[in-house]
C-alpha cells in the first residue's frame, strides 16, 4: 500500500495565529482537500478558515498548488503529487 504524498503548506500571516504561529506545515493527502483536512485536524482553530461549512474554500481564501490556483484545476479534488507545495492566500478583512 502506498502512502499519501507529503507536501509543504505555506500559511499566510493572517492565519498563522490559528496554526501556533507556524508559517509552514507539513501534511499529507491524495488531494488538496485531504491535505487541508489534515492541516485542520492538526490545528483545529484553522479548520473553519480553510474549509467552509458547504465543503468549499471560504470567501477570501485562495489555494495554489505550485503556481496554479486550484480553482483553475479541480478545486479541492485536485490530486497531489510528490514534492508539491500548497500556498494559502487569505485576503485581509
Amino acid at each position: 500500500m502506498f502512502d499519501s504524498p507529503v507536501v509543504s503548506v505555506h500559511i499566510p500571516l493572517a492565519l498563522r495565529c490559528f496554526a501556533s504561529g507556524r508559517d509552514e506545515i507539513t501534511a499529507s493527502g491524495d488531494t488538496v482537500g485531504e491535505v487541508l483536512d489534515a492541516v485542520g485536524h492538526e490545528y483545529p482553530a484553522i479548520r473553519s478558515h480553510l474549509i467552509s461549512p458547504d465543503g468549499d474554500l471560504p470567501a477570501g481564501v485562495a489555494v495554489f498548488l505550485g503556481p496554479r490556483s486550484i480553482r483553475d484545476l479541480q478545486g479541492l479534488a485536485t490530486p497531489i503529487e510528490l514534492a508539491e507545495t500548497l500556498s494559502i492566500v487569505a485576503s485581509a478583512g
